[in-house]
Order: structure tokens, then C-alpha cells, then sequence
């Protein structure tokens, strides 16, 4: 059962990690922030899980009924502390289990929102209070099929400006998802959103070997989220592989959603014999995980505290962050490699 609890190991639970691939799931945090105010108890998200699992057949089915619930309303979002502290209660649960670099991806219209980006470095700021080892990044996700040309646009321009103000990459999720969609739009997305610096991800292969080929012609394009189903066909498997971009692995997500069968069946071992991969989170809140439990997990798929250190080396060189915060983070990881 994947919700189970993963004896953890001391190493592996000391050892440093970064999320690359993590969404906002603004209303289970805020939901969380608000309960913990109230004193009464957050919704109950394992239950959820565990009955999408029993209830809902794999795959799409599932991946639909994410963002459905929304045990926080949007009005308490439209809070600048509200907005500040569930931002802090993602970054605090990573740095809580070791993460010393986290990627946030906020969708919707979060880019648009006034002071987006100082309002996501306070409650960075005020989580390395606590964990002083912590980074924090934004990533901006365009869901393509939702919006009109007019307010593609105007996102882009959102996003254009707040790299400005430090918004690290942009992400593509396309609906349809599963199936072969025109990237016509966002390639010429992403040609002017690297033009300015920001990193480029995307989407793709989660539930079918559909659109892994037109993500991989993206310009700008380092790294795709998922990938699950490339190990189904050499061709795309030898793509990935002479691309050189990392594939951003959730392995919770990908079971509790039914990309893969079970752990056991996850390709992790086949992709990473040719590809470079990060191990994230995803939606952590709904699906029950964190960055620690994911490293655990490889860890009892075999993975050896080294070759997850590599991971999180990896993960550091594709990061969307500055040159500064890269070469101090990977600085620490050969500090801390060298001290066991």
C-alpha cells in the first residue's frame, strides 16, 4: 500500500534533497494553516487518498479529481499573510525533511497577483529562520487548453516581468493530457520566456508515451515531469536519453494516480540507467508524501545513499536558481559527501 509508513533511515533521512517538482495545493496548505489557528483538525487527505485508490480506475480518472476539494476558500487566499504562511508551511515541511532546495510551482493566475514574488521571498525568508540551509525558487504553470490567446498572453507578460523580480522557470501542462495536443503555443512560449532567463519544464508521458516527443522540441526545454511511460517504447527512451534533460520522478504520485501498478513496478531503475532524474514530490499534501518519504522509498527500491546523493547533485545542476545559489549548494553537497 503506498500510503503505508516507510521505516526511514538515518542516513538517508540526513541527507540533503531537493524538490524540483512540487505544486502549490494552496487550499490543503492553507487548510492546514488555518486549522493549526483554530485548533481544530485539517481535512483528512489520507482518506481521500486511499479512497481514490479503492473508488476511481487509473489514470486520468484520477488526475481529475485532484484540485476538486478545496477545504480552504479562495476569499482566505486573497490574504497577503494567508498567502505568505501556506507558502511557509510547504517550504517548512521540505526543509523539515532535509530539502535544501525547493521549486514551487504556482498556477492559475498566481503570476498576475500584486507583489507575487515578494510575498513568496518573505515566507522563504521566514523559513530559513528556521532552516538556514534552505532555497526557495517559483515556477510558473501554464495550463495550455484552459486559456484564450489574449490571456496567454497577458501571463506571459506576468511572467516576463516577475523574472524580473526573481520567478526562477515556467512549466507546461497541456490539456488534452494523455493524448497528442498542437504545441505550437507553447513553443513560442517558451522561445520568449528563455529568452529572458527563465528555465523551461513540462508534462508529459505521465499516463501514455502521448506528447514526450513534441515536449522534448521545446525551446529551452532541461527537464520533463514524469516521463512514466518512455520506458514502453526504445525510441522515446533513446530520445530522452540523447536530449539530456532530467526527468522529474514522483514516485507516490505515480502510483496513488496509476501511472505505475506499484512501487516495484516504477521504471525509476530503467530511466535512470540512461537519464538523469530528480525525485519530487508532486502534490504531496493530497497524494500523502514528502521529499523525505520519496528518498525512502527509492532508497528501498534500491537506491544507495550515494547514488541518491547524485540525485539531489543532479537535481542542484538543473535547478532553476541563480549561479550563486548553485555552486553554494553543490559546495555543501560535496562538504557533506566528503564528511561521510
Amino acid at each position: 500500500m503506498p500510503l503505508a509508513e516507510i521505516e526511514s533511515n538515518p542516513i538517508i533521512a540526513a541527507l540533503p534533497k531537493a524538490d524540483l517538482h512540487i505544486h502549490q495545493e494552496w487550499s490543503p496548505r492553507l487548510d492546514r494553516v488555518l486549522a493549526r489557528r483554530e485548533g481544530r483538525t485539517s481535512y483528512n487527505w489520507r482518506h481521500w487518498a486511499e479512497q481514490l485508490m479503492t473508488e476511481t480506475p487509473p489514470g486520468m480518472p484520477r488526475l481529475q479529481q485532484l484540485g476538486r476539494i478545496f477545504p480552504a476558500a479562495r476569499d482566505a487566499d486573497a490574504e497577503a499573510e494567508n498567502f505568505v504562511a501556506w507558502i511557509e508551511d510547504l517550504l517548512d515541511e521540505a526543509a523539515a525533511d532535509g530539502a535544501i532546495l525547493v521549486e514551487v510551482r504556482f498556477g492559475k493566475e498566481a503570476v498576475l497577483q500584486p507583489d507575487f514574488m515578494s510575498l513568496f521571498r518573505e515566507a522563504e525568508r521566514r523559513v530559513q529562520a528556521r532552516h538556514p540551509r534552505l532555497c526557495a525558487e517559483a515556477v510558473f504553470v501554464f495550463m495550455l487548453g484552459r486559456y484564450d490567446r489574449d490571456r496567454l498572453e497577458q501571463l506571459l507578460q506576468g511572467c516576463i516581468q516577475a523574472a524580473d523580480e526573481g520567478l526562477s522557470g515556467i512549466d507546461f501542462l497541456y490539456e488534452p493530457y494523455d493524448t497528442e495536443a498542437d504545441w505550437t503555443t507553447a513553443y513560442h512560449i517558451a522561445k520568449r520566456a528563455a529568452a529572458v532567463g527563465l528555465g523551461i519544464t513540462a508534462h508529459a508521458g505521465e499516463f501514455s508515451t502521448a506528447n514526450i516527443a513534441a515536449a522534448l522540441c521545446v525551446p529551452g526545454l532541461t527537464r520533463i515531469g514524469h516521463a512514466t511511460q518512455a520506458v514502453r517504447d526504445p525510441h522515446l527512451l533513446e530520445l530522452l536519453a540523447t536530449s539530456g534533460v532530467t526527468v522529474e520522478c514522483s514516485l507516490t504520485c505515480n502510483v496513488v494516480l496509476g501511472a505505475v501498478a506499484s512501487y516495484t513496478e516504477h521504471p525509476v531503475r530503467q530511466l535512470v540507467s540512461g537519464v538523469a532524474i530528480a525525485l519530487c514530490t508532486d502534490d504531496p499534501v493530497q497524494i500523502c508524501t514528502t521529499i523525505g518519504r520519496e528518498y525512502t522509498v527509492a532508497h528501498a527500491l534500491g537506491f544507495s545513499p550515494a547514488e541518491l546523493l547524485a540525485v539531489t547533485r543532479n537535481a542542484i545542476k538543473v535547478a532553476f536558481t541563480s549561479p550563486k545559489r548553485r555552486n553554494e549548494l553543490l559546495i555543501e553537497l560535496n562538504q557533506w559527501g566528503d564528511s561521510k
